[in-house]
């Protein structure tokens, strides 16, 4: 708690007003993100497919991120605050329409193109919180917006499990309950500011003239290993995705039981967001996000292979939660925090866009190793091995930028001059 008050000591009234509206945003980009994780089975059921059938299905759905690189770079261009607007009008539409989708076909194309804005939109949020807040308070920034996105991750298996599953709603439900975030795009357009670094950049001319300036010394180093590590610990984004499955279909919960113990385990560990986001500006981010690191992945195999009904269920499932929502703000700091502010719009959707590469390729991967090896579990300790790789780049070869400022850590485009903290790997 003391790391937490030092750094919330350092917000000013500015910094708390964006982070009200950045953290809106992000929690109903987790609420978006996640409904077809919710319904996955009552989703399965409407189309008639397999668990095998489904998880290629759903791994089409990520590839909407890839296209989000060329929308997100635009942020480099006109400004952080216009695309983030444009990107949550295209996310809110999309996500509505899916609930009218009458085969698995429109379905994912709708979800595709939500994905698309949706992965824009998380890429300009954790930028404008990196470019605003002060360097002793990043962290606890990127916690507030990682607990938000969880609350709204939350929010959706809440309304599935009390509301709709028990008096027989249908799903699509969900999909139309994320249509209020247009209401208040009229607001944000008065009184969202612009990121104060771009405009200095934009001012001073120091925008990024060629969007391959990114692939130069020393920015390629530094996007090589961001987005390496984003996409080996998305590896296991499939185990999380049929988690609510798996406790119907092989432990023989029922739809609401399962999304309460996913609801439960994920709400006790909602402080941790804002715990090792606040620790990591008084310890760091490598420290704190890989051992929080390792707790999931123990909680993910332990949620998977150890017997037993709901108490062990909802055991392991919070200490794998536990685990990746310390890690989560933590890690992904470093998408942001080592690029210059010419590049920074850039760098983020690249790291969106490996993420999510990870993630197609989880669920393109687990559909072979299920049928390979027989089992959901014996595929998802396969998969775990990805997130053991990315805690071991992340410890051995990236830098620590807790609680130093932007300019420290990085070159500006075109500048070959000296070595900055960037360039230090430990």
């Amino acid at each position: 708690m003391q790391s937490f008050r030092s750094s919330a000591r350092l917000l000013e009234k500015e910094h708390k007003f964006l982070l009200a509206v950045l953290g809106a945003a992000s929690f109903f980009e987790g609420y978006d993100f996640n409904i077809v994780a919710v319904a996955l089975p009552q989703i399965r059921e409407t189309f008639g497919l397999t668990v095998q059938a489904a998880a290629l299905w759903i791994s089409l759905l990520f590839l909407g991120a890839l296209p989000a690189i060329f929308l997100t770079r635009r942020a480099d261009k006109i400004g952080r605050r216009k695309l983030l607007l444009v990107s949550i009008i295209g996310y809110t539409i999309a996500t509505g329409a899916t609930a009218f989708a009458p085969s698995m076909s429109i379905f994912v194309i709708c979800q595709f193109t939500a994905r698309l804005f949706l992965s824009a939109e998380g890429a300009i949020v954790w930028t404008m919180v990196t470019e605003e807040l002060p360097a002793g308070a990043r962290g606890l920034g990127f916690g507030w917006l990682a607990m938000l996105n969880a609350l709204g991750t939350g929010f959706g298996s809440i309304i599935y499990a009390v509301a709709l599953a028990p008096n027989g709603i249908s799903w699509r439900w969900l999909y139309l309950v994320a249509l209020p975030p247009l209401v208040g795009i009229a607001y944000l357009r008065r009184k969202l500011p612009e990121s104060r670094r771009f405009v200095e950049a934009r001012d001073a001319g120091g925008l990024a003239k060629k969007w391959h300036q990114i692939l130069q010394k020393p920015h390629r180093r530094w996007l090589i290993l961001v987005s390496l590590t984003a996409m080996l610990g998305a590896l296991t984004t499939q185990a999380g995705f049929f988690a609510i499955d798996f406790m119907q279909t092989d432990r023989g919960m029922s739809p609401t039981a399962s999304n309460l113990i996913l609801v439960s385990a994920g709400a006790m560990g909602i402080p941790v967001l804002l715990i090792a986001g606040a620790l990591s500006d008084r310890l760091g981010r490598k420290v704190v996000g890989c051992s929080f690191a390792v707790v999931g992945v123990i909680g993910a195999v332990g949620f998977f292979f150890v017997p037993g009904g709901a108490p062990i269920l909802f055991a392991s499932l919070f200490i794998s939660l536990v685990g990746q929502f310390g890690a989560w703000p933590t890690l992904n700091a470093f998408s942001t925090e080592l690029f210059p502010t010419a590049l920074r719009g850039q760098a983020g959707a690249w790291a969106t866009v490996f993420r999510v590469a990870g993630q197609f390729l989880s669920f393109s991967l687990a559909g072979v190793l299920i049928a390979k090896l027989g089992s959901l579990p014996r595929a998802v300790l396969v998969l775990a091995l990805g997130p053991l790789a990315t805690i071991f780049l992340i410890a051995v070869f990236f830098p620590e930028t807790k609680g130093r400022e932007l300019e420290e850590l990085h070159f500006q485009p075109g500048d070959s001059s000296g070595e900055t903290a960037a360039s230090i790997t430990s």
